[in-house]
């Protein structure tokens, strides 16, 4: 009995670390990257073939609501160009255990992502790079995950001086 309640205290414990996961985010900056001169900003999409239209909507809206938190406002044309792009690939995880790894476990997953990338409008050169990668069912996306994803990766983008 004693052995039951610890194998499902555990059985817990690894289910809701699974539940619980973020995404992995990342995110880079140019070289000699100056943000102090620029003050509006424009969307660029790229919608990838079978995409969620109302989830590409739902994050730009984000990005741009983070972009006017940093003190940025939105306009045509904007001195940064901002293109946001989602995509999502299936993986296989294989892990071996057991004596000598003979036994396998397969686990296969989807792995979305988004991008947001930075531009000057006027030279074209790339200032800014973020994205965020995490396991997703891309059949029912979680706008909670997606918000939660657009939030991570413009934590660091460069407030307006």
């Amino acid at each position: 009995m004693r052995h039951l309640a610890l194998f499902s205290t555990f059985f817990a414990i690894i289910t809701l670390a699974a539940c619980s996961s973020s995404p992995k985010v990342s995110t880079e900056s140019a070289p000699g990257a100056n943000f102090s001169g620029y003050k509006t900003f424009t969307f660029v999409s790229q919608m990838p073939a079978g995409g969620n239209p109302v989830a590409v909507e739902r994050i730009q809206q984000n990005v741009g609501n983070a972009l006017a938190g940093k003190g940025y406002t939105q306009g045509q044309p904007g001195d940064l160009t901002v293109v946001t792009t989602v995509g999502a690939q299936d993986r296989t995880q294989i892990n071996t255990w057991g004596y000598w790894g003979m036994r396998a476990d397969v686990y296969q997953y989807t792995e979305g992502k988004l991008a947001v990338d930075v531009f000057d409008t006027k030279t074209r050169k790339a200032l800014w790079h973020g994205q965020a990668t995490e396991t997703i069912d891309p059949n029912k996306p979680d706008p909670a995950a997606i918000n939660a994803a657009v939030a991570s990766v413009m934590a660091s983008f460069p407030a307006r001086s």
